[in-house]
């Protein structure tokens, strides 16, 4: 069997516009940028979405007939049929009740058989990434179990895949957690930030808590009246802020404590060097 180079993480991803969306998946963030859980499952969303396109794609151009021309197993579109099905679970199980997903892309036709095969190994191996990136991050402890059972599929699904065209199955002793190197498309400009005359000054770092303050708040940054910011060091995960049955890291967590007024009205928030927020009870 013919075994074609794979694609690079960026030309899979730019194989069409339409895949723009999911084009963050690509290149790291850095973690301010992500500093709510929405954001972090709306990677895992785009990722879920891309690989059922990619599927659904292949199974529409090629039939039995394509994959026994190919050199593949009898088994093999039977198998990606299953892995398809068990995507769309992945999706239907991380879609927020509450808001709107991002737009499914709509991938190219495929016309190479192998190339479409090593192209989902690259999904596959980017999904794996994706999941081991985000579960760390996350704040939303429920999740984590579930993340971590669909972790273990991609992982089992891109292992397959892999052997399928020649690949190994497990060139890492560790699944590497796809962390991004460009910046943010909106980066904070150097110097402080006050979101309203009379705010205390936010120093550069703490701008990205702002505004994850200002989305958890549902209101502009601009609104926000800054009337606190403290270092703090919370004596574990929970910030400071402990939520009935549920578990946390105990380590000591360096971070801040931030107060800030909208339209009269305060709100107490803590928040972790690495941006991640917990609204607690008013003063």
């Amino acid at each position: 069997m013919n075994v074609t180079s794979r694609p690079t993480r960026r030309v899979l991803m730019a194989t069409s516009a339409s895949l723009l969306a999911s084009g963050v998946l690509a290149h790291a963030v850095p973690v301010g940028a992500l500093q709510v859980d929405r954001d972090l499952l709306d990677l895992l969303v785009s990722q879920e979405q891309l690989q059922i396109a990619h599927y659904t794609a292949m199974l529409a151009a090629f039939d039995d007939a394509a994959f026994s021309t190919a050199g593949l197993p009898a088994s093999t579109r039977r198998v990606i049929e299953s892995i398809l099905t068990a995507d769309v679970a992945h999706l239907a199980a991380l879609v927020r009740p509450e808001g709107e997903s991002p737009p499914a892309p709509t991938p190219p036709v495929p016309t190479d058989l192998i190339e479409a095969m090593n192209e989902a190994v690259e999904l596959e191996n980017l999904g794996v990434g994706s999941y081991a990136f985000v579960i760390p991050e996350l704040d939303r402890q429920r999740l984590i179990p579930m993340l971590i059972g669909i972790h273990s599929v991609e992982a089992r699904h891109a292992a397959w895949l892999a052997t399928l065209v020649g690949a190994n199955p497990f060139p890492n002793a560790f699944d590497e957690a796809l962390m991004l190197d460009e910046p943010a498309s909106e980066p904070v400009a150097p110097g402080a930030a006050s979101p309203v005359p009379g705010s205390t000054p936010v120093p550069q770092e703490i701008a990205p808590v702002i505004t994850a303050i200002a989305e958890d708040l549902d209101v502009p940054a601009s609104s926000l009246q800054v009337i606190t910011v403290e270092p703090r060091e919370w004596p574990d995960s929970s910030l400071g802020c402990p939520q009935p049955d549920m578990l946390y890291a105990q380590v000591i967590t360096p971070g801040y404590l931030i107060l800030v007024e909208v339209s009269g009205e305060r709100f107490e928030y803590h928040a972790d060097e690495r941006g991640n927020i917990v609204r607690c009870p008013s003063p």
